[in-house]
């Protein structure tokens, strides 16, 4: 049986998954592993039966030796030893260079406090943007604290604190938008959306039939035709292209508000009730430390990915939220922060949240660099002036990312002037014959737990999930156990999968992304072969050191030990290896790594003089593609080291 499962890869796993988690499936169907392998079982019986009719000796008597024990202990050898070494040294190479670089940036942040007089201008904030944890979105925060030095960032996990399903308007089926292991007992719903104009003949449900089917194609034949060949030579969006943006209608109305818990579909709860709403908004502002000095305008930037003519296009959305974009999940915060009646039980708890204070919801395109802005329609003159000039900073934030991001696109020219190369970045990212629209996650090796100031000065090659937390408003650790939550299952998840297909692509991941054709929308199968793809594709970790998640925290190891031991779900991660953990005590400013189950004083061997420093940006990013291009360094083997940034 054990044989017969693994003879054509990918369906007993489905199978198994579907199982465990029905939901996953649009239409929905009762199926087990059992059934499964009973059913495989009749059809091989049928077989030999016709074959062989009942002269046949089962196997078992001819063997002479017991078989293989196919799930007994490896033993240890020379080999693995040596190879297990090998990981260890690749991985702490990059890890050691890290851990100083973050020493290197926080004794330059103290020095510039110390050297920092006080006054009201240097507490004044222009703006705070709340972004998602994911390592893309590492570099589009660093250039928007360069461009705008009054703003101030932070990081949460992308479905920011609000798990619900979401029902787009005309859709049949609900969108499950937080992490993978949440199950949502809420529903919201789009209403009043203007839904897109896809009536082109083209794109009509009538080709779907036998008669009007064939009279379309072959009215409407050389039309395609045309129009193919306009979107090989000028790619722009259509409706055959998935479009971030697509997810939610920017005017709509969403049933957020629950004024009658009894309100429901399908067992789920339509909307929050006030006191669930501020449940969700106090834990989300006190994870990441946001509990005072609010700027006027606050902005929740969820992101989501554009891509045509991608099976695997889902990877390049946003983790925390199943996969999908993240941008009702920005609103649905945003309403909630702006809501009169949240407001008033936030102050009750201790947080008060200026009148002046508005956030808004917003989304980044990580394919397309492209911002779009929810429900902000409603800002007063002073208010509204000022998101006019932070939406000028930030394109000019999202052209520096474009630039930085080109580096690794070799039919793009990184020395071309900045609008050329984001118009480049955006015409890809709806290119019917782009195989790369974007790398997604690949080259993360990183999570950072703790406040901005501890990474902020340090260039690290957008390779970090960055997370928001400030061990001054916990000094116990309640607040870093819901934080370290989701870190292993959504940063950890992501990393081992990006490690596993980078280390054997054939049989761990999905081999080239060319021939995929989608299989009843749940799985991928190279052109006509039977076998589910695992793993990613080798577009999207061609690029991928294949080195385990190093989680850095912010707080004193015992704390942090707590923290981590709170769930056992939690603590395997650490306790098996699958991810490394490292604590950094704020105090001391020491770290202390954990194994064996103690955290123990680590000091980096890097020495200062091997950290360089980054002056010009814009320079760097020319002169990595350059040496890149001339084989200096090796763009898919080798990521750029940690660097200062001046």
């Amino acid at each position: 049986m054990f044989d017969q499962a693994f003879a054509h890869h990918g369906w007993s796993g489905l199978v198994s998954a579907v199982e465990d988690n029905p939901h996953t499936l649009l239409d929905r169907k009762q199926i087990t592993l059992r059934e499964f392998i009973a059913f495989e079982l009749l059809m091989e019986l049928d077989v030999l039966n016709d074959v062989l009719g009942k002269h046949r000796v089962p196997l078992a008597e001819k063997l002479k030796e017991a078989p293989l024990d196919l799930f007994a202990d490896l033993p240890r050898t020379e080999y693995t030893e040596i190879i297990e070494c090998w990981q260890e040294a690749f991985e702490w190479s990059y890890y050691d260079s890290v851990l100083k670089g973050l020493l290197l940036a926080g004794q330059r942040d103290r020095l510039s406090i110390r050297n920092h007089q006080q006054s009201a201008e240097a507490d004044h904030k222009s703006f705070q943007a709340v972004f998602c944890i994911d390592e893309r979105e590492d570099s589009i925060r660093r250039h928007i604290e360069a461009v705008d030095k009054c703003c101030e960032t932070f990081g949460a996990p992308g479905f920011f604190g609000v798990e619900f399903y979401f029902q787009q308007e005309g859709s049949k089926f609900y969108d499950k938008l937080c992490p993978a292991p949440v199950t949502p007992k809420y529903l919201i719903k789009e209403s009043g959306a203007i839904l897109p104009d896809h009536h082109e003949p083209l794109y009509s449900k009538h080709t779907h039939g036998l008669f009007t089917g064939f009279f379309l194609s072959v009215t409407y034949g050389f039309w395609a035709l045309a129009k193919k060949l306009q979107m090989m030579f000028n790619p722009k969006m259509s409706p055959a292209i998935s479009n971030a943006y697509g997810h939610m209608d920017r005017q709509s109305a969403l049933t957020i508000v629950n004024k009658n818990p009894e309100d429901l579909e399908n067992g789920l709860q339509i909307g929050y009730t006030t006191e669930e709403m501020a449940l969700r908004a106090e834990n989300f502002l006190r994870g990441i430390g946001l509990v005072k000095s609010f700027a006027p305008i606050v902005y929740i930037v969820a992101h989501g990915s554009s891509s045509a003519n991608n099976p695997h296009h889902g990877a390049h959305d946003c983790g925390a939220c199943s996969g999908r974009p993240g941008a009702t999940n920005a609103r649905v915060m945003a309403f909630i922060l702006n809501h009169d009646e949240v407001r008033k039980m936030l102050q009750e708890k201790g947080i008060h949240l200026p009148a002046a204070t508005r956030f808004i919801g917003a989304m980044h395109d990580t394919a397309a660099d492209v911002m779009g802005y929810y429900d902000d329609n409603d800002l007063n003159e002073a208010t509204a002036a000022a998101h006019i000039i932070h939406q000028q900073h930030f394109e000019t934030a999202l052209n520096l990312n474009a630039k930085e991001r080109s580096r690794r696109f070799a039919s793009i020219n990184s020395k071309q002037e900045l609008e050329q190369v984001r118009k480049a970045i955006h015409s890809r990212s709806v290119s019917l014959f782009e195989p790369r629209p974007e790398l997604g996650h690949g080259t993360n090796t990183l999570a950072i737990i703790g406040r901005r100031a501890t990474s902020k000065g340090l260039f690290l090659d957008r390779r970090a999930f960055l997370n928001s937390y400030d061990y001054t408003t916990d000094p116990d650790g309640s607040i870093l156990s819901a934080v370290m939550r989701p870190i292993g299952l959504v940063c950890g998840g992501i990393n081992l999968e990006y490690y596993f297909s980078r280390v054997d692509n054939i049989k761990l991941g999905a081999g080239t992304k060319l021939p995929h054709n989608v299989m009843g929308l749940f799985a991928v199968a190279n052109s006509s072969d039977g076998d589910l793809r695992p793993g990613l594709p080798w577009q999207m970790i061609e690029v991928h050191d294949p080195v385990r998640l190093l989680v850095i925290v912010e707080h004193q190891p015992e704390i942090v030990l707590k923290a981590i031991q709170s769930s056992p779900e939690v603590f395997e991660w650490y306790r098996n290896e699958w991810v490394h953990i490292v604590a950094l005590h704020p105090g001391e400013q020491q770290f202390y790594y954990f194994r064996n189950g103690v955290f123990e004083k680590y000091e980096p061997i890097t020495a200062a003089s091997e950290i360089g420093t980054i002056h010009n940006m814009e320079a760097f990013i020319e002169d990595a593609r350059e040496m890149e291009t001339n084989h200096i360094v090796d763009a898919t083997e080798e990521n750029l080291p940690v660097y200062l940034l001046d």
